[in-house]
């Protein structure tokens, strides 16, 4: 920054007035990163006068070892002002209003052999008072229409023999065998009176969420057969149980992946969200029916190039839904008068320069609240009232203000055989023009994509890699969600194929306008951008100077065998079993070109993936190494799974990739010389004293 002689006499004694005060922005730190606080989800109390929402943030080092603190606040939507409700060192979650606005809920564990449980407080404030009793933990939640009456799910308790079993040491782990149910139960509800019994209204399936409708006659919940992770995905359907005669039957058979779903306000019609069809493979469409299944209609625009998230009703004749639309979110009315698609955009972010979620809501109040977010603020709380404009409730991160950001923006190019595709490009902060190393962040799925939002985060830290002076492409290849479904299916039995040649082309197009360095290009992505990461440091080694590959698919045959979704893995991306693609499968698999590689690659596991199986990293570790390869290293992380959840997990992640990306995109360090350093213990501040 520059000052002329006569600012800086100006800008020395605002100094010594201000003391210590910091006038100079810097750059963004690894530190500050992970220290950065967001709103996460937000619930409006039933009069619109109150919204209830979550602040996360990482734990310190010195903290316990454990994942993300939660903290529960209550704001006035009048005044603005904010109360903490449960703060501290705790993890809050699943947030809810009781139906008569007098009570504030959430499941929290509470003491270190405690299970989850769902709390109750006066919206007041007050002593928490735990309203279940359940010996494994509750899953999801919700009220009865008076607010008398709790509907949760949980997990079968293991049998007395069973215990007795495991107390003499015969602890056995039955894989895929022997599985626990996830059972629907009621337990009534009064304010200082500790739980009752409970009953059980859904038992022998597995219950993943449960609705009651407005006049207290049904529930509608969505389930499978068995109690994986594969069936939630792929086997899931929606079912409507009589509360009167405890009998329930089956309202909607899915033929793909359920997304969420909504009672209308006079408890006669569903709306839910999800797969148009068995290989769709995401939440792309919008239903809906008579609440006994009937009557169904699909009110997805025709050639709808997007795809349509969540939904909620503002009457009985009127649908809220929210959608994802290329880099930029929308919200959307929806009549349903004629059930055919008559969509009304509501609110554009594109318009508000804010990428907004699903409005918490309630029909018949204007008051809404949502999380949002832009390329310069993380998630915040903000007020919509239907209108085009939005009140920001909460201020959290103030010390962003003194940090230099790069700048953000919206990129497209054609890919090699003419398809538009789009991304989001981070500049180096201060960027004036010339070229610069690039890191290239491919996102997993494929069924997600970017917006243009706060996209900095542990796993992707973009605005710290632009205070060092690189840029960061985010590519939403063919195949990612937000385009549509033909764009979502492009990429269809083809893995590894045009959808990794679009990130290429992506590259291309920024070294030939004039942007980027071509002999400093990393990449980096986790899980499906893990598998993109590990190919295009085999396959297309001579275009990339350094990788890091995170959680990531090296085998796609021995990844079918070991993942836990390995229908969802069939249906929705290959489309054959194993059996009949084994050539297509080997010819995909990054592990093939390991002897092709220049590129160094650091390779980065939690120990507990049953997503993708960690020891698809130790064969593309092993691959490597014996072609030779000078410069391939493997760090697991204990006690992570898909993913790491654990301040360590992130810090270590975090600033091991950046030194690896520095080592040889920034120092020039050559692939067959010495790697970084192991240990950067010193680096995390682990050895201070």
């Amino acid at each position: 920054m520059l000052w002329s002689r006569r600012v800086l006499p100006l800008v020395i004694a605002l100094l010594v007035l201000m003391g210590s005060a910091q006038v100079f922005a810097a750059p963004m730190t690894a530190t500050q990163l992970l220290d950065i606080e967001q709103v996460r989800t937000a619930d409006l109390s039933p009069d619109g006068k109150l919204a209830a929402y979550t602040v996360s943030q990482n734990r310190s080092l010195d903290d316990p070892a454990g994942g993300a603190w939660s903290r529960l606040y209550v704001v006035e939507l009048a005044t603005g002002k904010i109360r903490p409700f449960v703060v501290g060192d705790v993890s809050v979650s699943s947030v809810r209003f009781t139906p008569n606005g007098e009570f504030l809920s959430f499941t929290l564990t509470r003491g270190e052999e405690a299970k989850k449980q769902v709390w109750v407080m006066p919206v007041d404030g007050g002593e928490a008072q735990v309203a279940t009793d359940s010996p494994t933990g509750i899953g999801a939640y919700a009220w009865g229409p008076d607010g008398s009456t709790l509907y949760y799910i949980d997990t079968d308790a293991p049998s007395d023999d069973e215990k007795a079993l495991k107390k003499k040491g015969f602890n056995l782990s039955h894989f895929e065998e022997n599985l626990k149910h996830r059972s629907i139960r009621q337990v009534a509800f009064t304010w200082g009176q500790k739980p009752g019994e409970s009953t059980a209204l859904v038992e022998g399936m597995a219950a993943w969420s449960v609705k009651a409708s407005p006049d207290g006659k049904w529930l509608v919940f969505g389930a499978s057969e068995r109690n994986l992770i594969d069936s939630k995905y792929v086997f899931q359907d929606v079912y409507r149980l009589n509360l009167a005669s405890g009998q329930y039957d089956l309202i909607i058979d899915l033929p793909g992946k359920l997304g969420g779903y909504a009672i209308s306000p006079d408890s006669k019609s569903l709306a839910w969200t999800g797969a148009a069809t068995q290989q769709d493979h995401s939440t792309s469409s919008l239903f809906l029916c008579d609440l006994d299944g009937g009557n169904s209609a699909n009110l997805t625009p025709e050639k709808f190039e997007g795809h349509i998230r969540s939904v909620a009703w503002r009457d009985n004749k009127t649908l809220l839904y929210q959608s994802d639309e290329g880099v930029f979110p929308k919200l959307s009315l929806q009549s349903v008068k004629k059930r055919t698609p008559s969509r009304q955009i509501a609110l554009d972010s594109f318009a508000t320069g804010v990428m907004v979620g699903m409005p918490s809501s309630h029909a018949g109040v204007k008051n809404m609240v949502l999380v949002g977010h832009n390329g310069t603020t993380p998630r915040e709380l903000y007020l919509w009232q239907g209108k085009k404009d939005l009140k920001r409730l909460t201020h959290h991160n103030p010390e962003l203000a003194e940090i230099d950001l790069g700048e953000q923006r919206v990129v497209k190019w054609a890919a090699r055989d003419g398809l538009e595709i789009e991304g989001i490009l981070m500049l180096p902060v201060g960027y004036k023009g010339g070229t610069f190393p690039l890191i290239v962040h491919v996102h997993g799925g494929p069924e997600s994509n970017h917006t243009n939002g706060w996209l900095s985060r542990y796993s992707t830290p973009g605005q710290v890699q632009c205070g060092k002076g690189y840029g960061m492409l985010l590519p939403n290849y063919r195949g990612s969600t937000g385009r549509g479904l033909d764009f979502a299916m492009a990429s269809y039995g083809d893995p590894g194929g045009k959808e990794f040649d679009d990130v290429v082309d992506g590259v291309d197009h920024l070294i030939a306008e004039g942007m980027v360095d071509a002999d400093r290009v990393g990449v980096m992505g986790g899980s499906y951008g893990g598998y993109a990461t590990n190919w295009l440091t085999t396959y297309y080694s001579e275009r990339i100077a350094a990788g890091v590959a995170f959680v990531a698919v090296s085998d796609l045959v021995s990844k079918r065998f070991l993942t836990n979704i390995p229908y969802e893995d069939e249906y929705v991306h290959i489309g054959v079993p194993v059996r009949e693609s084994w050539d297509l499968m080997l010819e995909r698999s990054p592990i093939k070109y390991a002897e092709k590689s220049k590129t160094p690659l650091l390779i980065l596991h939690g120990n507990r993936d049953h997503r993708v199986h960690f020891s698809q990293s130790q064969e593309m570790f092993r691959a490597m190494k014996m072609a030779g390869h000078p410069a391939v290293r493997l760090i697991y992380y204990p006690g992570e799974g898909h993913g790491n959840t654990k301040r360590f997990g992130r810090a270590d992640f975090l600033n091991r990739s950046m030194a690896w990306f520095d080592h040889y995109l920034i120092d020039g360090n050559a692939w067959d010389g010495p790697m970084p350093a192991l240990d950067i213990s010193e680096e995390l501040g682990l050895l201070a004293d």
